[in-house]
């Protein structure tokens, strides 16, 4: 029960130009992703920076993301999604899909049927700034999650990007995930942290 066969788990990100594989270089998955297409967010200051394609490397050593990576299909005609992507000693193994939290249902559907009933499923309450009413509000989050062999997904109804009315899809390598994760000095153990 919720275990999926090895050639049913996720090989990379649907992009509308093709698959971005998993492991694949950030060059070959440059291939794929349409750069020059950019969010529409809001302009607050004179001098801001328009928002697109770009990488940045984290304090992990050997690992980078990659902000508004374009366009992501997620079974919606016209509709752009924008994803994160990770790379680990340049190779491609984890994305961040954020969509409105609506399509929570429908990709919930085409999850389970693909993959069966999920591994886990959790509730957790987040909190985040409510600047309409000047102070702070709580708000439920709802995460499936399906171990599939070398892969984990995580499917989530709020939350994406922070915020309460974006749900998101996170997708893992997991034999290169496992790398980004420090030894522990005093156990050794070096296992991934995933949300649950």
């Amino acid at each position: 029960m919720g275990e999926a066969l090895a050639s049913e788990e996720p090989r990379g990100l649907l992009l509308r130009k093709g698959l971005v594989n998993r492991q694949v270089t950030l060059n070959e998955a440059r291939t794929f992703i349409e750069e020059n297409i950019h969010p529409k967010t809001l302009r607050l200051l004179r001098n801001q920076k328009e928002e697109g394609f770009r990488c940045e490397r984290e304090a992990i050593q050997g690992v980078s993301h990659c902000v508004w990576a374009c366009c992501v299909d997620l079974g919606e005609k016209d509709i752009v999604h924008f994803a994160t992507l990770w790379f680990y000693n340049d190779r491609f193994y984890a994305y961040d899909v954020a969509f409105d939290t609506v399509q929570f249902p429908r990709l919930l559907s085409t999850l389970a049927t693909k993959f069966g009933k999920p591994s886990k499923e959790e509730q957790a309450s987040q909190v985040a700034p409510n600047f309409m009413m000047g102070g702070m509000s709580t708000y439920i989050v709802n995460t499936k999650r399906w171990d599939l062999g070398n892969a984990v997904v995580l499917l989530s109804d709020r939350g994406g990007q922070g915020k309460p009315l974006a749900g998101h899809m996170y997708v893992a390598y997991m034999p290169l995930l496992r790398e980004t994760i420090p030894a522990k000095k005093e156990d050794n153990e070096t296992r991934a942290k995933l949300p649950f």
